[in-house]
């Protein structure tokens, strides 16, 4: 069988699972709310499932917005930040920096010297950056998609802040954090699977998401005929939505157990 690569076939098989075509499903669910049921099993599967989302390095561009409003806006995709990167730090002007000297000048004889000398001088300059050069702290909420720096302003420091110690550490930051330029993010990003760009199709053929979505869905269905439980059919048969109701329910929990056992990292996993 081929893979489900969209909602659609996702919402078929479902449908198929629960007894289509010998019995008509959507008689008794409608699409729409087919949809969302598969849209809550999505759901969950990217907000807690281990490959629901990605580390990427995200580039935002600095708007007069941002600086009037005092934060950064982010993707509705955004659902956690890690690090921001100063500006100059982690890019070409790093060139100039002591680290690449100390390689420039050992690379074509490194088989002379010391690697251990190498990498306790490597992390002793470390150390001296991060008493001297301290990430910026900041809160980010994905219910508002808004970032806060507080060590310093989002759009700036000016070369009047006190927060540079040097005119030549606030001329460059003044050059760096202004409208037009951008910020380096470490983030987490939604892995959201979007047909328009065949983008993470396969987490609709997922083998947890295709048991989750037609419980779903047979919860669903169960819902919407309980409202009729007793009432007699043609051929003496009566209904009992009630009865379909807690079998879904039954499988939900124990799928949603299996998830927590398997598919679940811990809560704090990208804490930043």
């Amino acid at each position: 069988m081929a893979k489900l690569q969209s909602v659609d076939n996702l919402r078929d098989y479902a449908y198929r699972k629960l007894g289509a075509p010998k019995i008509d499903i959507q008689n008794y669910v409608d699409d729409t709310q087919a949809y969302d049921r598969i849209d809550d099993a999505l759901q969950l599967f990217v907000e807690r499932h281990f490959d629901g989302a990605e580390e990427k390095f995200v580039t935002v561009e600095f708007t007069a917005d941002d600086e009037t409003n005092g934060y950064l806006t982010l993707h509705d995709d955004i659902i956690a930040v890690t690090r921001i990167y100063e500006p100059g730090r982690y890019s070409s002007e790093a060139m100039s920096d002591v680290r690449y000297r100390i390689m420039f000048d050992e690379m074509f004889d490194m088989t002379k010297i010391s690697l251990q000398y190498f990498e306790i001088t490597m992390e002793h300059l470390e150390m001296i950056q991060s008493y001297f050069r301290l990430d910026r702290t900041f809160t980010f909420n994905k219910a508002t998609n808004r970032l806060y720096s507080h060590s310093g302003k989002i759009i700036g420091p000016k070369c009047s802040d006190e927060a540079e110690t040097t005119q030549v550490d606030c001329e460059a930051a003044g050059e760096t954090w202004t409208i037009g330029n951008s910020m380096l993010l470490r983030a987490w990003q939604a892995v959201r699977p979007d047909e328009s760009s065949s983008y993470a199709l396969d987490i609709f053929n997922d083998e947890w998401i295709k048991k989750y979505a037609t419980a779903q869905i047979k919860q669903q269905w169960g819902a919407n005929i309980k409202q009729f439980d007793g009432m007699p059919l043609p051929g003496g048969i009566t209904i009992n939505g009630q009865q379909v109701w807690d079998e879904a329910k039954e499988e939900i929990d124990k799928l949603e157990e299996e998830f927590s056992l398997n598919y679940e990292l811990p809560a704090n996993f990208i804490v930043g």
